[in-house]
């Protein structure tokens, strides 16, 4: 412990602070009290150029004018970042986050403040019809390899004179997966074809990982946002289905509830038909539960069969769950693949 601490104070030197108590907060979060106030200490494993995005993300914002984001705090050396071996460290205030009572849900506050962060950085760009092609092939690709995946552990489990709970729930399910990762090759497609005619497409700044998990809420039950470590410049697309995948546990499962979700965000950012399309793609391939089939089948984890059975039962759920959403974003295209 005193040789952490030792560590830790190094970290602190570049910022002529001096803390008189160190505790652990949540994940590699440290909360430092010192005379001077009270602060948060992130650890991460970022590299030297996505910690340089970090920092322009936030300078981006900051010179917009958006108020909502915890800022990164500088170093007495003018850094925003500290590198010490494979670990980076960078320093923010510490906000306490009262008990959060709007009537509507934590999501609906956060997806607004996204819908805001995509408004203030929306680019119309030419699009490189070579470009277009890579980034459509390497997606499909992607997935058609995952859709192998899931079909071969389905081959294998059948053979099995005797099923593991998690693989009899897996093959009760199985059709409607590949039906899943059909109508998704379906909708990039659409998307893709759409793309080319059109000739351009829009990027904003994607904060790429946004749940109320990267969410503080003031006492006026207001959102400030952190963790822009996965920040990028990629199509909306991107950071609302991610939105949705950590999301939809919370939503109590009704669709409505979702609903009110995109209309809140598009009151800031309608979207256009291909982004739709793109998106509907994202939420119908059921990358979430090809994720749980490669952890059971690796047993990298010391998880019980029961607790492995439970995560794809709810993963199972999220992705009927997108399936639906789906439908009603794209009712016609996505009704008439299936």
């Amino acid at each position: 412990m005193n040789q952490q601490q030792s560590f830790l104070e190094a970290i602190l030197f570049h910022y002529d602070l001096y803390p008189e108590r160190i505790e652990s907060a949540f994940g590699k979060v440290k909360k430092l009290e010192s005379q001077r106030g009270v602060y948060a200490l992130k650890e991460t494993t970022l590299s030297q150029s996505q910690a340089d995005e970090l920092v322009h993300a936030m300078h981006r914002l900051t010179k917009l004018g958006y108020k909502q984001a915890i800022p990164l705090i500088p170093t007495k050396y003018g850094e925003y970042t500290i590198t010490v071996g494979e670990a980076s460290y960078y320093l923010m205030p510490w906000v306490e986050s009262p008990e959060y009572t709007a009537r509507e849900s934590m999501e609906e506050k956060i997806i607004d403040q996204m819908g805001v962060i995509h408004r203030m950085t929306v680019k119309t760009q030419e699009l490189s019809l070579e470009q277009l092609e890579q980034s459509y092939q390497e997606l499909l690709k992607r997935w058609e390899s995952r859709q192998l995946t899931f079909m071969h552990f389905a081959d294998q489990a059948e053979q099995k004179i005797y099923m593991s709970p998690f693989e009899l729930t897996f093959l009760t399910h199985v059709h409607l997966l590949d039906q899943m990762a059909e109508v998704a090759k379906f909708q990039l497609n659409n998307w893709y074809e759409a793309a080319k005619e059109k000739g351009k497409y829009r990027s904003v700044l994607n904060h790429g990982r946004l749940s109320r998990n990267h969410a503080l809420f003031t006492p006026d039950n207001e959102p400030l946002l952190f963790n822009f470590e996965r920040v990028s410049l990629d199509t909306p697309a991107r950071d609302l289905a991610t939105f949705c995948r950590y999301s939809f546990p919370y939503a109590q499962w009704s669709d409505e509830e979702v609903l009110r979700w995109f209309a809140r965000y598009e009151h800031h950012l309608p979207l256009l038909d291909e982004e739709k399309q793109l998106l509907c793609s994202y939420l119908c391939f059921p990358e979430p539960v090809v994720y749980a089939v490669d952890a059971y089948h690796r047993k990298e984890s010391d998880w019980s069969e029961l607790a492995h059975v439970q995560r794809l039962e709810k993963r199972l759920l999220s992705m009927r769950k997108s399936q639906r959403l789906a439908s009603r974003l794209l009712p016609t295209s996505t009704e008439s693949h299936t």
